[in-house]
Order: structure tokens, then C-alpha cells, then sequence
């Protein structure tokens, strides 16, 4: 950006603001322009707004526990759910939102229309690398498990041949094992599909049935 998120959008905010007088807070339940201009002068004086691609988290810090209550009420009453902490060792009192769709409404509450569309693009950019490395993640977890079974079937495989000719078994038997041992790489669904006219689960049951024949002789 050029600057910290925080004071692009404090500068932006700011412009909405003009001067920074006093909002009659007796006016709070029915001017929602009031809880407006009160929550914008409160932010530009004390807010804190994280960079999203560190961490999502917007703040308001407070002067004291009274000011903390009128600022959750005031969020409160613009549908915006705040939470409080307070850290005695800092002598800190603040109202934090951690939830990125809260953050942004709260932005587009503040008129930091232009930082929000900048906060909305990280956000999006972030979903779309972590969409893309989850489904890199499972479809590498899964060749890591189909490369499993295949090894653990090429060794009872082994197992079993060590025990029993090939020309002894049952036909249903020998076209599995002569599938497996020419295409060692390939999951059980592209078997499947390489030996024809059977399914992966009929598949899956011949090898158990392997399996049972190596723990059993």
C-alpha cells in the first residue's frame, strides 16, 4: 500500500469525520448517523487495523471500561460483534473482531470504502491460495495412499506366490495379480478400468482375499 493498513484507513475515515465534536450518546438507540460518526472518530483516534495477509484482527482501543461498554453497544447496534479484553499487566483495554466478514463490515461501516476493497482482494488472494493448496494437499494424500496399497498389495502378492503357483488359483485371482504386477503404479480405480468389466470395489475385495490367503497359510 505505501503505508500501514491502519493509517490508510484512519486517513480515509478521517475525511468523513470533520470535526471531532462530541456525539451525544443519548442519541445512540435511534441515530444510527451518530453511532456512525462516534465509532469513525473513535477509530481514527484509537483503531487498529492488522495487515490481512499477516492476520485478520481490527481494533478499537479504550481509555477505560465505560468507553469499551459504549463501543460494543454501539457496534451492537449496527449488527457488528465486538469482544472485549482487558490485559491489566498492559493497562490495555480494547474491543477486538477476529472474524474477516465482521472486520469488513465494519470497514464498510466506517466509509473506508477504498481500504476495504483493497482488504476484500488480500482476503479473496488468500482463499484462493488456500482452496488451492488444500486441494493440492488431498490429491497428494491421495496418490500417497494409493501408492501404499499398491505396495502393500505387490507384497502379499509376493507373499502369496512364494506359497502357491500362480496357475493354481482362482481365474478371478490371476487377472488381479497379473494387473498389479504389470501396472505397480496405478490406484486401484485405474486398475479397474485397465483390466475391464470389473469395479473397484470387486478389486478391493480380491486383494483382501489375497491378503487373508497369506495371513492364513
Amino acid at each position: 500500500m505505501g503505508m500501514t493498513w491502519t493509517k490508510k484507513a484512519r486517513e480515509e475515515i478521517s475525511h468523513h469525520i470533520g470535526r471531532y465534536d462530541a456525539v451525544d450518546l443519548s442519541r445512540i438507540s435511534f441515530d444510527k448517523l451518530a453511532v456512525k460518526k462516534n465509532l469513525r472518530i473513535k477509530f481514527v483516534r484509537s483503531g487498529l487495523l492488522y495487515d490481512p495477509k499477516k492476520e485478520y484482527h481490527l481494533e478499537y482501543r479504550c481509555k477505560d471500561i465505560d468507553e469499551a461498554n459504549i463501543i460494543l453497544k454501539e457496534l451492537s447496534y449496527c449488527d457488528i460483534s465486538g469482544k472485549l479484553s482487558i490485559n491489566e499487566k498492559r493497562n490495555t483495554i480494547l474491543i477486538y473482531i477476529v472474524d474477516v466478514d465482521t472486520i469488513i463490515k465494519n470497514l464498510k461501516l466506517l466509509g473506508a470504502n477504498a481500504t476495504l476493497k483493497q482488504y476484500e482482494k488480500v482476503v479473496a488472494d488468500k482463499k484462493r491460495v488456500g482452496n488451492t493448496n488444500r486441494r493440492v494437499n488431498f490429491e497428494t494424500a491421495n496418490i500417497k495412499k494409493s501408492a501404499n496399497a499398491s505396495l502393500r498389495q505387490l507384497d502379499d502378492i509376493k507373499k502369496l506366490l512364494k506359497k502357491r503357483d500362480l496357475n493354481s488359483l482362482d481365474v478371478d485371482l490371476r487377472v488381479v495379480i497379473k494387473a498389479r504386477m504389470k501396472h505397480k503404479t496405478l490406484s486401484l480405480a485405474e486398475l479397474a478400468e485397465k483390466i475391464g468389466g470389473v469395479s473397484k470395489n470387486a478389486l478391493n475385495h480380491r486383494f483382501r482375499k489375497i491378503r487373508r490367503m497369506v495371513e492364513n497359510s
